[in-house]
């Protein structure tokens, strides 16, 4: 019997309300959608566009909603206003969707879905957008710039204020423009199974659109939507979904065959997976993490990718095991952080975060770097990465470092990095700063000291 086919606005409707009513992350509560419902490629992409769009713009939809119904949009019942969101979202920023479209299928939702006199209220609503869209203005950028660029660009205004205070009206606009653009679909060529050449042929077999990363030898970015998990190419273990800028930090680590490598924040374990292919797979690369569960996605993807020296440590890596002290060549700390650099995959990071949790943040990221400190051998070489560039995850971390442990010296970059950051400005006294507005690469913080022999 042929699956019954499911409507794609219903689909991004349910999504929606997850994430706004139980606070689930876009793109496990999409994944999960996309994996339950029978949907054709086309409308697979057409809910992913919308999902992501309305979280992106959260902000700006419920201001434009406000200015049509005169009432705060926290006013109205979720369900209703993310019927609203949706349909708002098609008719200011989808084109190719006609507004006649976003409207019927706005109030078929309400009908179904909302309250009874919802779906009068939507159709009120969202004709009365139709009638004013043209007349509703962004704040005045002369008045409040603050007020103009949040909303015009739908960022909480605590992070906004931050920004400008740090970088000026300019690079923030171009920071704001950058984050709202969807984040390239990157992947790291497996090399112990294919060499990149190859697997860019493979992939176009397959129906995929590639082309060669920006920085990375090992990169290909994905320029056509299409499932990758799928892909018999995927199962056969030929490539990993990693960003360019994840790449780099394994780079910056240079590991060596046959050394004792830590990776000490290891899940979901891209890094690590990389990690062991610049080893040729000769050593050991300990990966930890609090959650086993986790530690378990760390032990499928090594088996996909045909690695066999992971091992897999459970715990809080504040606190490593005492047989690691002394023994490890090199340690990765891949810290938790605010995630502020990687907004263009993870829109929805920036309504669930607050200014007191990249302090919180800071404090952890300090213990596990002293932690990992403590497992190196003389000489043995320590990276920092986070994906963000807030200062107090970035370089006052560094700077606090430094000066707490004076048994370390901070490294030259330049030898590890592609010639594209050589000369970047925010290289410095061994730290890079990656912005996203620059490289059109995700936000990145990479440091690298030695300890002395």
């Amino acid at each position: 019997m042929k699956a019954k086919m499911v409507k794609p606005r219903e689909v991004v409707f349910h999504i929606l309300n997850e994430v706004d009513v139980r606070g689930a992350y876009v793109d496990l509560s999409l994944k999960a959608h996309l994996q339950k419902k029978n949907l054709t490629g086309r409308d697979r992409a057409l809910v992913t566009e919308m999902c992501y769009g309305v979280v992106r713009y959260l902000l700006t939809l419920d201001w434009l909603i406000e200015n049509v119904t005169g009432r705060k949009a926290s006013k109205i019942d979720p369900k209703t206003k993310n019927i609203l969101r949706l349909s708002i979202y098609q008719i200011a920023y989808l084109e190719k969707i006609p507004a006649s479209a976003a409207c019927y299928e706005g109030v078929e939702l309400a009908k179904k879905f909302s309250h009874k006199g919802a779906a009068k209220f939507v159709n009120g609503v969202l004709r009365g957008f139709l009638r004013r869209k043209d007349e509703i203005k962004n704040p005045d950028r002369e008045k409040d710039l603050l007020k103009h660029l949040s909303i015009r660009f739908s960022f909480p205004t605590w992070m906004v204020k931050r920004w400008l205070k740090r970088f000026g009206a300019r690079n923030v606009e171009e920071m704001l423009i950058s984050l709202n653009k969807p984040a390239p679909v990157t992947v790291r060529t497996n090399t112990f199974k294919v060499e990149r050449e190859e697997l860019k042929k493979v992939l176009r077999e397959e129906d995929m659109e590639v082309e060669e990363g920006f920085c990375t030898p090992e990169a290909l970015i994905i320029k056509k939507a299409k499932p990758l998990s799928g892909l018999k190419s995927f199962n056969d273990g030929l490539f990993h979904v990693q960003s360019e800028s994840s790449m780099l930090v394994s780079r910056l680590l240079d590991p060596q065959a046959g050394e004792t490598i830590l990776d000490s924040c290891s899940a979901p374990g891209g890094k690590a997976t990389h990690i062991a292919q610049l080893m040729g797979g000769r050593g050991r690369v300990v990966c930890c993490d609090i959650y086993s569960h986790k530690v378990k996605i760390i032990e499928k993807n090594a088996k996909r990718l045909g690695i066999n020296i992971i091992e897999p440590v459970i715990g809080d890596a504040r606190n490593l095991p005492l047989k690691l002290k002394g023994k490890v060549d090199r340690a990765l700390v891949d810290a938790p952080c605010s995630g502020l650099g990687v907004l263009k995959g993870k829109p929805d990071l920036k309504w669930k975060r607050k200014p007191a949790d990249i302090s919180e943040l800071s404090r952890i990221q300090i213990k596990l770097l002293e932690e990992a400190a403590s497992t190196l051998k003389p000489s043995g070489v320590l990276v920092y990465s986070v994906c963000t560039n807030e200062l107090e995850e970035t370089t006052e971390i560094f700077e606090y470092f430094m000066k707490k442990n004076p048994d370390f010296v901070y490294c030259d970059l330049t030898p590890y990095l592609p010639s594209q950051f050589r000369e970047e400005s925010t290289l410095v006294k061994g730290f890079l700063h990656i912005f996203p507005h620059k490289y059109n690469l995700d936000g990145f913080f990479l440091a690298r000291w030695q300890k002395k022999g």
